[in-house]
């Protein structure tokens, strides 16, 4: 039963899944919104390009909405006007994106689309519109099919226009933890898993022939709370997260070479123990 479960806290587990984010991004060692703000630098001055013309954008699986703010602003520095369609199943972080653009009157020249689906329903609408930028801010791992979802985002590109792409670094701690858990303990395809990261994607592009840049930034971790011998419902909620794995604290061998890989590639700061992620950016061209 644990193997079957391996991966899959994401799509097979959401409320423990949400439960354990809000464990984990209570653990940041950094402020939340200068991260969600650094998405606006990462936008290559190419997507700004014929200033004046009306600029569509998708956002896939936006949350509430404080990254796309971030990014709509820069592209609102070189185009009078923009088309924002925002895909998002959860109705509740629809409704925050919402107070979000209510209470922030820079953003009054973008036009909104609401659409609350998932990104499978979304894409099987077959929508004719084609975007110059879409962007899937660590949503990947929640789809599906990601092979399916990557070309279906290609698809609604438009020519000269950029998708970009975050997801955890292949050559993290945590990417490298989630390779080796699913080594030892997975069953089946690891695509089919939420054990996905941004070299998957890279692979992806790869394969196509096509190119792009990339940019990463640390994001510290205070997993303390997780090694613990008695540990808290916070620690054993981050442990979850950092596995993808729901009540891993409930499956011994699982949870023994998790905190043994944490050990070995942590640090101590200030009496936390710090285990360092990598958050990476791939942002590719369609020519």
């Amino acid at each position: 039963m644990a193997a079957l479960n391996v991966g899959r806290l994401n799509r097979h587990f959401p409320e423990r899944y949400l439960e354990s984010l809000k464990a984990l991004l209570a653990a940041v060692e950094m402020s939340l919104e200068n991260y969600q703000l650094s998405y606006g630098s990462k936008l290559p001055d190419s997507v700004l390009c014929e200033p004046g013309k009306d600029l569509r954008v998708l956002g896939i699986g936006s949350g509430s909405g404080e990254v796309d703010s971030a990014m709509l602003k820069k592209v609102l520095q070189r185009h009078k006007t923009v088309y924002n369609r925002v895909v998002e199943p959860s109705g509740e972080m629809i409704e925050r994106y919402k107070t979000l653009v209510r209470k922030d009157k820079s953003l009054g020249a973008v036009t909104f689309d609401w659409r609350q689906q998932t990104a499978e329903e979304y894409f099987q609408t077959k929508e004719d519109t084609k975007f110059h930028l879409v962007h899937a801010i660590h949503v990947l791992y929640n789809v599906e099919d990601q092979d399916a979802t990557l070309r279906s985002i290609w698809e609604q590109l438009a020519g000269g226009g950029h998708m970009l792409v975050a997801m955890e670094s292949d050559t993290s701690d945590w990417g490298k933890l989630q390779y080796k858990l699913w080594d030892e303990f997975g069953q089946g395809d690891r695509l089919k898993t939420s054990f996905r990261t941004s070299g998957d994607v890279k692979q992806w592009l790869d394969a196509r022939g096509v190119s792009y840049v990339t940019s990463q930034d640390d994001i510290n971790i205070n997993i303390t709370e997780c090694l613990k011998e008695e540990s808290s419902e916070a620690g054993r909620m981050i442990l979850d997260f950092l596995t993808k794995t729901p009540f891993v604290s409930n499956y011994p061998e699982i949870k023994s070479t998790a905190l043994d890989f944490i050990r070995c590639n942590s640090s101590l700061v200030d009496d936390k123990v710090i285990f360092k992620l990598i958050n990476e950016v791939v942002i590719a061209l369609k020519k």
